[in-house]
């Protein structure tokens, strides 16, 4: 078919090609560009080795005002805001801003501000200083990638980057008939026009032909996109050696004396309050940094980060009524059937705790696939250390392995967009433009149209969410980073609620893994359907996951042992026998409740995935004798021996007598709910070892205020403070203390931390809490009991430094 024949006869919104190139006009185009760029990269990468110190210690000298006119003197068409793409995309002739579609991250906000931020780290180099001072230097951070880096390992970063303007028009191309653009290596192959029949050593009767490298392999790309690809890259080139120059100005940098190399300048990200606002900054930051690669740790970085928390949240679940019954009320809030108005509330009770632990199951079992099915690609990895040879097959081993966990991450991805675009409908952002209306009688079915609110930048980038193939064109990272910024606004911020934040990481969790794997060469080709990918390759673990893909609707029998949530909420003190009683109804209320859930849950999670959720995330829910905690106590205080020492840090103790006093053992009630701690004496000296008990751990001696951070976490606060819920422990605190036992804290996603003590034994996941840098009353005692599950914790765990 003609070629110039098929482009007319496609609708008028497609963009058509510039011009239809024979290989040998394509490559009359390509070889002038690839010589430019090569020379720049070499002069560029010559005065960078040379004088990179210089450089870094004169603009980080620059204020914000004469980084911005140094900018302008080399591009003074640079647009001033982030993201100009955006804006662009608003403009009737758009291929006037062809260089905003080539490189949107040069901008002077971007280039220009944030001189000293201070920021967190991702490690605590220091045993007690949790922040350092770094300079966000994203200009620095561009200039060096770009210098000590070949381009043709930007290839494939530079071709995503152009996608929107591509696709939108604001950057046209030309066709080349027949032909592809090889899109790695050195010089003497990327950027060569390569005919799809021509193999790219002719030397080698096994080499791969322009065909294969296309469309197969994927080592190079369609000549439209390879030809703009090395555009952008010259013209990126050509406006840092301007900048190098500027900077440089009163240097001779015609023959420069290379100095060793320096590391890269340090880009942390800076901690959101919001969990899924980690992937929106890291992707925003990935343009100043060294070019994207594959690399199985940083999915398993997050995958794990993931998997942590989502046992956290099934064992919070099935033993802490205060967080069963907060959790449970967001699902109500945010079902989109109440917006009707004429859905029985049964239903929507019924709706809400179905997908609740529809959901701690589902994203449990998700996170624990991909975590295994990263361990299982790990010793076929290891095989090649090195990695599998470019321009080739892969092994079919490897290629296998590796198409393992890409299904799991299309069934997290799908879970998100199918079951919780209802969910994203029904936040506050959305309800006021939300019109619904059920079109079936079982209201399961419904109409959605959304009113057009231009002037409501959140409401339109969260509509955009709605519709996959906006996503699609738009690309999630992209969304995500205009939702991060528009919510810096304090008013914005509260239009996104906890619940849709959750999601909103899971979804950025499984799109971020799926992009790391997308980057991997030779590419692997993820074709298949989610439910034909997890048939095929999933199949040692079909029996955790046939259930909870084929799903279930909801049970009218747990509506009304759920609800109201009220029913799950321990009253508040003085501790009488009204008291009691109601406490005692608050946990019988909860028995009841997961008694009947787990007998429907047998049957809709199956009997794999329930036990091993029982298993990794045990419940530890007892009923609490109440009326004996309300009882007046008889507080038995022995005198204390002359050397006794106050396990808090008391007063100073009296010394009369020699002997040691009888002690005997205070007797605690268990408690659950509102964990209750009797009062503590001044004058009881610490416990004796009993040194014939075998296999005691030793206590770990800790200073008088880490030991105050633990007596928090495990519930030894005074009574009143109980009574009253107002307890708390700054999070910094938490932090300082886990480092003073040993642990390494670690950066995870978003608001996750992982605390992994350096002998490599032990780790917890937890989120660290927001807005507020302290962990509230429930928090700080359901951190408590986990650290209990996981470690074998109690207070007793630890004695002051001076008792030791």
């Amino acid at each position: 078919m003609d070629p110039q024949a098929f482009f007319d006869s496609l609708p008028s919104h497609i963009p058509r090609p510039q011009g239809i190139l024979q290989p040998a006009e394509a490559r009359q185009k390509a070889d002038p560009l690839r010589r430019e760029l090569f020379d720049s990269w070499y002069r560029l990468k010559s005065i960078v080795l040379a004088h990179e110190e210089a450089i870094q210690k004169r603009w980080k000298k620059r204020t914000g005002i004469k980084r911005k006119q140094l900018l302008q003197e080399v591009s003074p068409s640079l647009p001033a805001e982030h993201a100009p793409e955006i804006s662009a995309l608003n403009e009737i002739q758009r291929s006037w801003k062809r260089n905003v579609f080539l490189f949107p991250y040069l901008n002077l906000e971007d280039l220009s501000i944030n001189n000293g931020t201070q920021c967190k780290s991702s490690h605590v180099f220091a045993k007690f200083d949790l922040t350092l001072p770094y300079y966000l230097e994203l200009i620095l951070g561009l200039l060096h990638a770009r210098a000590h880096y070949h381009p043709s390992a930007f290839a494939w970063f530079d071709c995503d980057v152009l996608s929107i303007g591509i696709v939108s028009g604001g950057i046209t191309r030309y066709h080349g008939m027949d032909c592809t653009m090889v899109s790695f290596g050195d010089e003497s192959t990327y950027g060569r026009v390569l005919e799809y029949n021509e193999p790219l050593d002719t030397t080698d009767q096994n080499s791969p032909s322009g065909s294969d490298l296309e469309f197969t392999l994927r080592e190079s790309m369609s000549f439209g996109d390879g030809l703009v690809v090395l555009e952008a890259e010259s013209k990126l080139m050509a406006f840092l050696l301007a900048a190098v120059s500027k900077i440089l100005c009163d240097l001779d940098l015609s023959n420069p004396t290379p100095a060793p190399p320096l590391p890269p300048p340090i880009i942390p990200n800076i901690n959101p309050s919001m969990q899924w606002q980690s992937s929106a900054r890291l992707n925003a930051l990935q343009p100043y940094g060294p070019p994207p690669v594959f690399s199985i740790d940083n999915i398993h970085a997050m995958i794990e980060a993931q998997y942590q928390l989502a046992i956290q949240h099934l064992a919070d679940l099935r033993s802490e009524p205060i967080y069963f019954a907060e959790t449970l009320q967001a699902y109500y809030d945010h079902r989109f059937d109440s917006i009707q108005g004429k859905t029985p509330p049964s239903l929507i009770q019924s709706r809400a705790v179905s997908l609740m632990l529809s959901d701690a199951y589902t994203f449990f079992a998700y996170y624990h696939v991909g975590r295994a099915a990263i361990e299982d690609f790990r010793p076929v990895l290891m095989q090649y250390p090195d990695g599998p040879p470019r321009a080739c097959n892969l092994p079919a081993d490897y290629e296998e392995a590796l198409r393992r966990l890409h299904p799991i991450l299309q069934c997290l991805e799908m879970h998100i967009t199918k079951v919780h675009h209802q969910t994203l409908c029904s936040s506050s952002a959305l309800r006021e433009g939300l019109t619904i209306r059920s079109v079936d009688s079982n209201f399961a079915k419904h109409s959605i149209s959304f009113a057009r609110k231009p002037n409501d930048k959140l409401y339109s980038f969260l509509v955009l969410l709605l519709d996959q193939d906006q996503t699609h064109l738009w690309r999630l990272p992209r969304i995500f980073d205009q939702l991060d910024r528009l919510t810096q606004n304090p008013e914005n911020h509260r239009r996104i609620s906890p619940l849709i934040a959750s999601f909103l990481t899971h979804w950025g969790v499984a799109s971020d893994c799926k992009s790391i794997m997308e980057w991997h060469r030779p590419a692997v080709e993820f074709n298949e359907k989610p439910e034909e990918g997890a048939q095929k390759r999933l199949q040692k673990w079909v029996p955790l996951l046939k259930d909870i893909m084929l799903g279930g609707g909801p049970d009218e029998q747990l509506a009304g042992k759920a609800f109201p949530v009220t029913k799950f909420v321990y009253p508040k003190g003085p501790k009488s026998a009204a008291w009691a009683e109601k406490c005692g109804r608050v946990d019988d209320a909860f028995i009841a409740f997961w008694t009947a859930a787990d007998r429907i849950l047998l049957k809709k999670c199956g009997k794999e995935l329930f036990v091993l959720g029982n298993e990794l995330a045990p419940s530890a829910f007892e009923r609490t004798d109440w009326a004996a905690i309300a009882a007046p106590k008889v507080v038995v205080r022995p005198k204390a021996a002359p050397d006794a020492l106050a396990p808090f840090g008391g007063a100073a103790q009296s010394a009369t007598g020699s002997e040691k006093p009888s002690l005997s053992a205070k007797t605690k009630v268990k408690t659950r709910g509102v964990a209750i701690a009797e009062e503590e004496s001044a004058t009881i000296p610490p416990p004796i070892e009993d040194a014939e008990a075998p296999d005691r751990i030793p206590p770990i001696p800790v200073p008088p205020k880490t030991l105050k951070v633990f007596s928090t976490l495990f519930n030894a606060a005074k009574d009143e403070e109980v009574a009253l819920q107002q307890s708390s422990v700054a999070w910094k605190d938490i932090q300082a203390a886990f480092v003073h036992v040993g642990f390494e804290l670690i950066k995870s996603r978003g608001s996750a931390w992982t605390f992994r003590h350096l002998d490599g034994t032990k780790s917890v996941t937890v989120h660290e809490p927001h807005p507020e840098p302290t962990m509230r009353f429930w928090d700080a005692r359901r951190f408590g009991r986990r650290l209990t599950r996981r470690f074998g914790w109690t207070l007793e765990s630890f004695v002051p430094e001076s008792a030791a």
